[in-house]
This record gives C-alpha cells, structure tokens and sequence, in this order.
C-alpha cells in the first residue's frame, strides 16, 4: 500500500454549508465544494453511533471525487478544457461552456466529460453512495469504459492509503471496506467501530 500521489491532487477542504453549483450527493450528504479543473469535498464517510438498545446506527456522510485534470495532448481549439470530438458529440457544436450545467444533475459539462458520463443525461452522473451495514462499508462506484477508479482511504485526512483500483467497464462494481481486517499499518484501529474517510479518484488511462 502506498501514500497518495500529492502532485496529481488538488484538494480543497471547505465547510459543508458552504455548496457550490458543482456539488454532488454523495454518501448521504451533499459536498461542499467545486472548481473548473477539479473537485474536492471531504466529510465523515461512516460512523456508528451507538443506541440506547446498544446497537450502532450508520451516520454517513461525504465521499471525496477527484477529477482527473484535462490532457494537453487532446485537441482542444477554444481550450475550454472539452475536447472539441467531445463537444461536437454531445452538442453538436464547439464552444460549449465547460463550468455550465447542460442537463441539471448538479456537475458542470467539465466534471461529466472527466468522469465519462453523459452531459446531456440528468441521470448519467457520477455520484457513488456508500453504506455501512454489519461491520462492513459497502461503496458501489458506477464505472465508464475509459476511466479508471481508485479508492483511498484514510483516519487522519493526512495519511492516505490505496485499498482498491477498478477498470471502468460500465458497470457498477462494488468496493467493501472490513476495518476489523486491518492488523497493521496507518488504517489500523485498535478499537471498532472507528472513523474512516473515503477518496476516489478518477483516472484517465
């Protein structure tokens, strides 16, 4: 397991009353914060609390989407950061404008062009939810062909740790999470329940 790469992260932590048109629902709570060329929010993935019977109920909250940034290498004429084979397919047209939001599912042109899904489309979004149930964190992640997943975790928002890397292949493939598994090493916890944060990033091969 190895430390997240900090030069291909641009991370922005912001109050979760603070929304910005870019927000996403995720995890039972919506994030707190966009920008053009990528996309931070950041809040408790899970956490039990427990009853007066002594059972534990899931408190979720947000799960951290960062998006790839655009490549260079992809023609791009008004370098509105959509490639022009993009824009034309979806629009028709150039000059689309990347921070709009064509089809109001929440996610800017941009941010659906970086995760694959279909700006014209309210229900193609990338929006994984994830759910805690029996010990175990559950996190479907709707996959596209052409984008690879990577799924961080981490108990101090500053050691983070890759658990899972998926192949987009349009399906949803399913991440779990078993704290109690972990022996050793910086997700270890000597006590359970625990908190936990939850990161995917997005990956352009």
């Amino acid at each position: 397991m190895r430390a997240c790469p900090k030069s291909a992260v641009f991370l922005a932590l912001f109050s979760i009353s603070s929304l910005a048109p870019a927000e996403i629902d995720s995890g039972g709570g919506q994030s707190s914060a966009g920008a053009l060329f990528n996309h931070s929010s950041i809040g408790e993935s899970f956490v039990t609390l427990p009853t007066q019977g002594g059972a534990a109920l899931s408190h979720p909250g947000l799960i951290e989407v960062i998006y790839p940034v655009t490549s260079s290498s992809i023609p791009d004429v008004n370098a509105n950061g959509l490639p022009d084979g993009w824009e034309i397919q979806h629009f028709g047209t150039l000059g689309v404008d990347p921070s709009a939001d064509a089809d109001h599912d929440g996610t800017s042109n941009l941010m659906e062009y970086l995760a694959g899904t279909n700006p014209t489309n309210a229900q193609s979004v990338f929006s994984p939810q994830g759910d805690f149930n029996q010990g175990i964190f559950h996190l479907p992640i709707p996959t596209v062909a052409g984008r690879n997943y990577q799924i961080w975790v981490t108990r101090d928002l500053n050691v983070w740790t890759l658990q899972s890397t998926l192949t987009g292949d349009n399906t949803s493939q399913l991440f779990s999470f078993d704290e109690t598994t972990i022996a050793s090493g910086p997700l270890h916890s000597p006590t359970h329940p625990s908190k936990y944060f939850f990161r995917v990033q997005i990956l352009i091969p």
